[in-house]
């Protein structure tokens, strides 16, 4: 009876024992699946890890780039401000220039035409000879006004009548045995009214009078200077031609009559002699 408990015993430690086994066999094989599990979920939080590194570095990077694109764009910003204010301060200095250079030439072309003036003024009272003051006349309108043909006419009064006749001409055979009734056509007109009377160049039909400049002393007009034709390079009057057409009709007048009562004085002692009288 003890040795059948002694050994039903035994077997029940033996089976006992089996399963402390198989328990710290499962134990330990799930102890190794646990930590084979933990070891990789390690392994992918150290992957995870290393990617949000990149990823941040990758966002680091990324900012600078996107903070240096800012600032490139504004400097880009300055530059496009400072090359308007350049451009603008460009035109300006560029007007400013060519008003300069206008005024410049302006007062260049008065400068000139003064001097013209002044030489064509000196030219008709340098001689008392009445020939010579009809050849300064025309030196004057042949190189400054550019005048081609042209006539110089003279008041003679035949009884009641006052008639324009020419004395002077420069490549102008129509004014030869000319004579022109006082206030008839438009050097009549000008005689008559003392007016200078100028016609537009290029609408010209080569027939009438260009141009007729009444020479006037005092309150009377003693001829008219007629233009008939201006030389091919000139295609119209300028503001000069005007001018020196104002200084002609008065000093060419005086020119004129001086040289033709000296003529008559019989010359410069003559003259002195009329002079003493006085």
């Amino acid at each position: 009876m003890d040795r059948k408990k002694t050994e039903e015993s035994k077997t029940l430690d033996s089976a006992a024992g089996g399963q402390r086994e198989d328990f710290i066999e499962s134990f330990f094989r799930k102890g190794a699946e646990f930590a084979s599990e933990l070891i990789e979920e390690l392994q992918d939080l150290r992957d995870a890890s290393r990617r949000l590194e990149a990823e941040n570095l990758e966002l680091k990077h990324q900012l600078a780039s996107d903070d240096a694109i800012r600032e490139l764009l504004a400097k880009i910003e300055h530059l496009e401000a400072e090359k308007k204010s350049l451009s603008s301060n460009a035109r300006n200095a560029e007007e400013a220039s060519q008003d300069y250079e206008g005024r410049y030439d302006e007062l260049e072309r008065e400068l000139d035409a003064m001097a013209n003036l002044y030489v064509a003024s000196y030219q008709l009272h340098a001689t008392l000879v009445p020939q010579e003051v009809l050849g300064t006349i025309e030196q004057l309108l042949a190189q400054l006004v550019g005048a081609a043909s042209f006539a110089i006419f003279i008041r003679r009064d035949r009884g009641s009548e006052q008639m324009l006749e020419p004395v002077h001409a420069y490549h102008c055979p129509k004014a030869a045995g000319t004579r022109i009734a006082w206030g008839d056509g438009p050097v009549g007109e000008a005689a008559a009214s003392g007016v200078h009377f100028v016609a537009e160049p290029r609408n010209h039909d080569g027939q009438t009078p260009l141009a007729c400049v009444p020479m006037v002393l005092g309150d009377e007009t003693i001829g008219v200077i007629v233009i008939y034709a201006l030389f091919e390079q000139k295609n119209e009057f300028v503001d000069i031609d005007f001018e020196l057409f104002k200084l002609l009709a008065l000093h060419s007048a005086s020119a004129i009559v001086g040289a033709g009562l000296m003529e008559r004085a019989g010359g410069v002692k003559g003259s002195l002699e009329s002079y003493r009288t006085l």
